[in-house]
């Protein structure tokens, strides 16, 4: 993909993506920037699932709890960060609201076609 050097995303440019989840989408070089803001209790959780690309995310305000299928738990507040690698099934849930920026390589092609749609679903679902 052919990007010019910089590129911005306001957060003012968030977008619906599901009741109680707001996003903004950055397409990058073999990777996606996605700008997630959670608001409980209308966000629900995220259900366990997997992706064969690879994630990583900072959170920026409030708290995330994440969940692995081996049984780990741990909260993150701002400033921690996680990395989720290809195919580990992972949830979360968040007990506060919560902004996180998150970073797929490579691309979610199918995140950077449904922000530019605007297309929003009734729940947070993960296509693998």
């Amino acid at each position: 993909m052919n990007q010019p050097y910089a590129v911005a995303l306001s957060k003012k440019q968030l977008k619906p993506f599901a009741p109680g989840i707001s996003w903004s989408v950055l397409p990058g070089d073999g990777m996606t920037l996605v700008y997630w803001v959670f608001e409980p209790p209308a966000c629900g959780e995220v259900p366990l699932h997997h992706h064969e690309i690879a994630q990583a995310g900072v959170v920026l305000e409030g708290a995330i709890t994440m969940r692995y299928a081996n049984g780990e738990e741990r909260t993150l507040h701002p400033g921690d960060m996680y990395v989720v690698g290809s195919n580990v099934p992972h949830s979360a849930s968040f007990p506060e609201r919560c902004v996180v920026v998150d970073v797929f390589t490579p691309n979610r092609e199918e995140y950077e076609q449904r922000y530019a749609q605007g297309a929003t679903t009734p729940a947070f679902a993960s296509s693998n």
